[in-house]
């Protein structure tokens, strides 16, 4: 069964000039304000999907904005795709890593026996000053401190889904929202997951 050709679209009445640097998702909120549509309207457009919410394609917003794909790759900041990064050469062979405690251990049995210095103690396990020292200070590793929060995608506009989700909002409604009123523009992905965790984490 042959897939049916996708409807040819045509050039939008109101053309908008790319800005040098400016992102994909700013660009179709211009164009569509321009041309008085809904930016998450034209955005799932732009997808060539019944998935709304995926990445826009390139040559969809070359025709619906009259521009050569060329021109939005070169001036739109993350239409071009990322480079491959180069792999690191392999180590043929790979340093064994041993435990913390492990190596507490020998550096305090090092110590004990043989009388090494710290310096002594340094080079021979290939460590800091101060992991010779914590190691002949306790035999027990410190507790690694927990890790800062890292930041997200929804912390600007935290309060806004919050209070959506509270007003009985789905993701795809608040994503749309976020869109659409407040010029803001998240993974829809990201959004599901924030009001999954925000769902089974328990109420202060």
């Amino acid at each position: 069964m042959t897939q049916a050709p996708e409807p040819l679209l045509h050039r939008l009445p109101i053309q908008v000039r790319p800005r040098p640097g400016e992102p994909t998702d700013s660009y179709i909120r211009r164009l569509a304000h321009a041309n008085h549509l809904k930016p998450s309207y034209l955005h799932g457009l732009l997808t060539g999907s019944p998935n709304w919410f995926g990445q826009p394609r390139l040559e969809r917003l070359a025709a619906l904005a009259g521009r050569p794909s060329e021109l939005l790759e070169r001036t739109l900041a993350d239409a071009r795709p990322p480079r491959r990064q180069r792999k690191p050469a392999s180590n043929p062979v790979p340093s064994k890593k041993i435990d913390k405690k492990e190596l507490y251990r020998r550096i305090r049995h090092d110590a004990e026996r043989e009388a090494l210095s710290m310096r002594a103690l340094e080079r021979r396990h290939n460590v800091s000053w101060r992991t010779v020292r914590a190691a002949l200070d306790g035999p027990e590793p410190r507790p690694r401190k927990p890790l800062p929060r890292r930041p997200t995608a929804v912390d600007p506009v935290q309060h806004l889904v919050d209070s959506m989700i509270e007003a009985g909002h789905r993701p795809t409604e608040i994503w749309a929202k976020l869109m659409d009123e407040h010029e803001t523009s998240i993974s829809y992905g990201v959004i599901r997951r924030y009001v999954q965790d925000r769902a089974s984490s328990p109420r202060q």
